[in-house]
């Protein structure tokens, strides 16, 4: 051997010459897809840690996919009692320290984190780059990695690892410019296929006093008029808007999420009424990864909030104007 071969030691000299071909584009967005079709085709039990704000959450989710039927039910082993149950459209959510159930009604339109259909794809790639990284292991199984880098300081990043054997997700990180980790969840248990019956997936917590809080209740008493952002960053849609009604504090907000694949931005919308601005954000807040912005305008009080950078938040908050309702 000649050249540079004559520096590396035979074993080495093999592993070069017989690299594999760099992943494309195509093979990482593949791997994206493949996320979302298992979110949406698995059945599977598990233990994960959440990691946020400083704070370290263990929950356990039963998800179970039956004759295209999605039941989950999420429990928090850790901290104050939280119960979700989630049968396709319908959520609810268990919170026995303020008493209350909150039902929520969403649209099956595949929106939220990683909710990627093909024809979004190219809208993807204007704001993320997507490659692949190497493989690991997450909960005992092996893992490929997937690396998701904003394009502009808008959004912020993603390290993603998913099953290779089934594609579900089982670690994910959102990390900043730098690619430091701002929150984090991890698989540490988990069981794919394995059968789920009826009694996992349903309620443990007794509803004996408490109150119930519906999507649309008190509809009278909502803002007074619709809303819009009319500067978005690229890439940002609006994803749904809709009445609801707060257990804390028994408030009527209209809600508008506007996303772009990955990061999802919220904006809740109230009447003032008689109790003003007592105890409300004034101004921005950050809490770990999520970043916050409350004021007053025409009226109501406004919040906008995500995991997305202040500037965001701030974009979207100042380009809010009021559409009065015909």
């Amino acid at each position: 051997m000649t050249g540079w071969r004559r520096l590396l030691p035979l074993p080495l000299v093999l592993v070069v010459l017989h690299l594999p071909a760099p992943a494309t584009a195509g093979e990482a967005l593949e791997w994206l897809l493949r996320i979302h079709r298992a979110a949406q085709e698995l059945t599977y039990d598990g233990t994960f840690v959440y990691q946020h704000g400083g704070k370290l959450d263990t929950m356990r989710v039963f998800h179970r996919v039956d004759k295209g039927v999605v039941t989950a039910r999420l429990v928090s082993l850790t901290g104050p009692a939280r119960e979700v149950i989630r049968t396709n459209d319908e959520v609810l959510c268990y919170l026995p320290d303020q008493k209350s159930v909150y039902v929520e009604h969403r649209r099956l339109d595949g929106k939220g984190f990683l909710a990627i259909v093909p024809e979004r794809l190219a809208d993807l790639e204007q704001n993320y780059t997507v490659e692949l990284g190497k493989s690991a292991r997450v909960a005992g199984r092996l893992a490929q990695q997937l690396t998701i880098r904003a394009r502009d300081d808008y959004r912020y990043g993603y390290r993603l690892w998913a099953d290779r054997e089934t594609g579900l997700l089982v670690r994910a990180e959102l990390v900043d410019e730098r690619g430091r980790p701002l929150e984090q969840f991890m698989f540490t248990q988990i069981t794919i296929g394995a059968e789920i019956p009826d009694a996992a997936l349903e309620p443990q917590t007794p509803v004996e006093g408490l109150t119930w809080y519906r999507d649309g209740e008190g509809a009278q008493e909502a803002p007074t008029k619709s809303w819009r952002a009319e500067q978005l960053p690229q890439g940002f849609r609006l994803s749904s808007s809709v009445i609801r009604r707060l257990p804390l504090g028994n408030r009527v907000v209209e809600q508008l999420v506007y996303s772009d694949s990955l990061a999802a931005v919220s904006v809740f919308v109230e009447r003032l009424g008689d109790r003003g601005t007592a105890g409300m954000l004034q101004g921005p807040v950050r809490m770990g990864a999520l970043h916050a912005f409350g004021k007053v305008l025409d009226g109501h009080y406004v919040t906008v909030v995500g995991e997305v950078p202040p500037k965001t938040i701030a974009m979207i908050g100042d380009s809010l104007v009021p559409v009065p309702t015909q």
